[in-house]
């Protein structure tokens, strides 16, 4: 059966609201029938790994995507070695799934760095680029790839923002998830 299946690629150290948001945003607007949330591995465009370890990444996003049937945690990424490159990724899942329609949600900040990923050609042709706007950030591409903008909230929230409130001791847990802001509490990350 064909699907319209809405991608959502991430560190996701941790997963937030405006993740949630701009997940579910783009699932009406598009009229998806699910979101695969895919949180990658390693992460070729970050310096270091990530703060919390994979299989606390992964119990975060799991709780996000149990909450709400249609968001799905994929983990095709941890099922290969190397770095999360998106355009491997893409070519897995069309393999996987050819019948279906993928749409790769990302915010603002990632439209303007389009241009910088790897295969990106290939990327367009196996995929359409579904973005929200982000504060701070023009949204505006730099290539030549199919893309659709969705109307919606323009969130600034950022996982590294909320790490360092966390640290900080001056969180607002409205920003996650309860069961989320629950685990990082229960497990003391990012302290």
């Amino acid at each position: 059966m064909d699907k319209r299946i809405g991608l959502m690629g991430g560190t996701f150290d941790p997963p937030h609201i405006g993740h949630a948001i701009l997940a579910e945003t783009a699932r009406i607007s598009l009229k998806l029938d699910e979101v695969w949330w895919l949180p990658n591995q390693v992460p070729p465009h970050k310096e270091k790994k990530s703060v919390t370890s994979d299989e606390e990444r992964i119990n975060m996003v799991e709780m996000i995507c149990e909450k709400h049937v249609p968001f799905v945690c994929n983990l095709i990424e941890f099922k290969r070695k190397g770095p999360s490159y998106t355009a491997d990724t893409l070519k897995l899942l069309k393999d996987q799934h050819p019948t279906h329609d993928f749409y790769f949600i990302i915010g603002g900040d990632s439209v303007d760095a389009l241009h910088t990923w790897r295969d990106i050609e290939t990327i367009g042709e196996l995929v359409t680029f579904a973005w929200m706007k982000r504060p701070g950030y023009r949204g505006e591409p730099q290539i030549d790839v199919p893309m659709t903008f969705i109307e919606g909230p323009s969130l600034d929230i950022s996982s590294t923002a909320i790490r360092q409130a966390v640290k900080a001791g001056t969180l607002n847990s409205f920003l996650l998830t309860e069961n989320v802001a629950s685990y990082i509490k229960e497990n003391n990350l990012y302290e």
